[in-house]
């Protein structure tokens, strides 16, 4: 081998060997798939917590004042009074009336919620027996007053007798005003007389 191939050769190896160890210790050893690389995370994949749509919130609306259920006040209103109905019985002047039959010797009274239980014949309705029972029936002021014009039988038959007991602004002379005091005469006319009723309106008393 001459010099000059010689040479030449041991050049190239050289530059060869310098090549190698350039890739070598220039590589930073950051290449594609090398583990010692730190890889950062791609911010378009970074997992972030959503915020809550304030549209979507749930919140407790305030009840509607207009719409409020409210029990109803059951006091309001006149109280309640007894219908003296015969000697013995009394009725509730709000929910019932005196029904006074006549002719019946079994049952002569008794408390009915409807004049349809009380239309036989001489049967009388009464829906008062003094101005406490108008006043409870919302008439305060009212006169109970018995119609006359009805008959009686046994020992009430020479008596005029009751057709119809019932709250009015004033009896008419040819009524009877009905529970006054026989204790303090006290009827709307003078000159009257306060009397217990045996005939026109039994059990009650009666301005005569």
């Amino acid at each position: 081998m001459n010099r000059f191939f010689f040479t030449a050769a041991l050049a190239a190896s050289a530059v060869a060997c310098s090549g190698a160890d350039g890739i070598l210790l220039g590589d930073s050893g950051t290449g594609p798939g090398d583990d010692g690389g730190v890889v950062q995370n791609d911010a378009s994949t970074e997992d972030v917590t959503t915020v809550a749509d304030a549209t979507t919130e749930d919140v407790e609306h305030p009840k509607d004042a207009s719409v409020v259920d409210v029990a109803p006040d059951i006091s309001i209103g006149p109280p309640d009074s007894k219908i003296q109905c015969g000697p013995q019985t009394t009725c509730s002047a709000q929910n019932s009336m005196c029904c006074w039959h006549q002719s019946s010797t079994t049952k002569p009274f008794e408390c009915v919620t409807s004049p349809s239980s009380c239309s036989g014949m001489y049967d009388v309705v009464m829906t008062c027996s003094s101005t406490d029972n108008c006043a409870s029936q919302g008439h305060a002021g009212y006169q109970c007053c018995a119609t006359g014009g009805n008959f009686g039988f046994n020992s009430c038959s020479n008596y005029d007798v009751a057709s119809s007991v019932t709250c009015k602004s004033q009896c008419a002379q040819t009524d009877y005003e009905l529970g006054c005091s026989v204790q303090q005469q006290n009827c709307s006319d003078s000159l009257q007389t306060c009397i217990v009723s045996k005939c026109t309106v039994p059990g009650d008393t009666m301005c005569y």
